[in-house]
């Protein structure tokens, strides 16, 4: 069989995934609020495809990923207070989060 007749495979979807420093994921393990570990994954997702730059943060996309809007400023909140985030408040605006680098030593934090 020709190249033109045969038929196209169909294209296998390739699965996402987030990689978490290890400095996060011993912060991460003081988080209380499941909200809070969807939120820094979805903050460590768009830190990477933004290039490390800053990341707004609006309700309609939490909402996609279940995160009511209450919900996600008591996430920054707690993410913030764990020193992994920076968060600019912007008034009737979404929130700037700048998430910090932090120290590869930092296992034991928190």
């Amino acid at each position: 069989p020709s190249p033109a007749t045969k038929a196209a495979k169909p294209r296998r979807r390739k699965l996402g995934f987030v990689m978490v420093p290890l400095a996060w994921k011993s912060r991460l393990n003081a988080a209380c609020n499941a909200c809070t570990l969807k939120v820094a994954l979805e903050l460590q997702f768009r830190h990477w495809k933004s290039g490390g730059k800053p990341i707004l943060l609006a309700n309609a996309a939490m909402a996609q990923i279940g995160v009511h809007r209450h919900s996600k400023w008591r996430a920054l909140r707690e993410l913030e207070a764990l020193g992994l985030i920076k968060v600019e408040r912007r008034p009737r605006k979404s929130p700037k989060i700048t998430v910090l680098n932090l120290p590869e030593d930092d296992d034991d934090a928190a």
